[in-house]
């Protein structure tokens, strides 16, 4: 019995000396029996991810990042007075006021924001809000919203006189309005110092971790390409229509392929706004068909991918192919962020 425990203890002492050596040899050493980290002391170390340091994907082995970044804006578009789609006569999925959507919109944003500064609170977040002319009982739910999650945060008002002029055309209100959303959202990022910045509209839901998911996979495939990229969160159902080629890559814990468009929700870095300002600039001037080929144009230069499935769905009318994500449970998203 005497030597059974001295065995035991010579093992525990040898595990020891092992796991340390190998943590200051930067290595991580894997219990394949129960799938965890010998390395890490504990549970809540189990991850693999360190945000300007490193990610680990098994099997494939650990990505060193390159891209390193301090901080990260989400800028959130409100619009809450119109029901009808923007350029579609329909109604949404679930047939609900458009101030529902956005409410939802940006209680999934504000959980995501949350969860991510637990995780990773040396990274900064700050979210902005723009609104277009809601009403002070909507803006006291969004101030409700976001407190509860305690995160940073401001909220701006639309200022359609101060762009309007500016646009190459006067015949779409409605678009006008738009276009002056869009250029106030891309001016205030370019005049503020973040690193990285996702433009959000307000009719996404996002899943958990969603947040967490961009920005590993973008420290991951920018350090891997060793060049900037953008992501878009939705796995849009019209880009299966096409048969082209693409890439795929294993991102965080999702995969992702590169496409070649997409709607105006999408994340990418401070330099590559200013690098590529002229395209931006393009979409908000005019009133292209479709509206984002600027963007189009664009990923010819920049790689964009977008998850497979979803990580975050566009609730436009259930028939619109714009829209709504295959192989995602909308409904449950949908009542989630109640």
């Amino acid at each position: 019995m005497k030597k059974i425990k001295k065995n035991i203890s010579n093992s525990n002492f040898l595990k020891k000396w092992l796991i340390k050596i190998n943590r200051k040899l930067g290595f991580e050493l894997v219990d394949q029996n129960n799938l965890t980290f010998s390395t890490r002391e504990n549970t809540e170390e189990q991850s693999v991810t360190e945000i300007n340091k490193k990610i680990i994907t098994l099997p494939l082995g650990e990505v060193e990042i390159k891209n390193k970044v301090k901080s990260l804006v989400i800028i959130f578009r409100s619009f809450t007075n119109e029901n009808k789609l923007l350029s579609q006569n329909k109604k949404r999925i679930f047939e609900e006021e458009k101030k529902e959507y956005t409410l939802r919109s940006l209680r999934s944003i504000c959980r995501n924001i949350s969860s991510f500064n637990k995780r990773f609170d040396e990274l900064k977040t700050y979210l902005k809000i723009i609104d277009d002319k809601s009403d002070k009982s909507i803006i006291d739910q969004f101030n409700d919203i976001c407190s509860k999650e305690k995160i940073s945060y401001d909220i701006e008002k639309l200022d359609i006189d101060k762009y309007s002029e500016k646009l190459n055309f006067k015949d779409n209100p409605r678009m006008i309005s738009h276009n002056c959303h869009i250029m106030q959202s891309k001016n205030f990022a370019l005049k503020e110092d973040y690193d990285l910045i996702y433009f959000v509209e307000d009719d996404y839901i996002h899943a958990e971790n969603a947040i967490e998911e961009m920005v590993c996979s973008y420290q991951k495939f920018s350090s891997q390409t060793k060049d900037d990229i953008i992501l878009c969160p939705s796995d849009y159902p019209y880009l299966y229509q096409k048969y082209e080629n693409t890439y795929i890559l294993m991102g965080h814990k999702k995969h992702w392929r590169q496409v070649g468009e997409s709607l105006c929700t999408y994340l990418l870095s401070k330099n590559t706004l200013k690098k590529y300002w002229s395209y931006y600039e393009d979409m908000f001037l005019n009133n292209y068909d479709p509206y984002e080929k600027p963007l189009h144009d664009l990923y010819k230069k920049v790689h964009c991918f977008s998850p497979m499935p979803s990580i975050a769905i566009h609730l436009t009318n259930i028939n619109s192919v714009y829209g709504l994500s295959p192989q995602i449970d909308w409904k449950k998203l949908w009542n989630e962020n109640k």
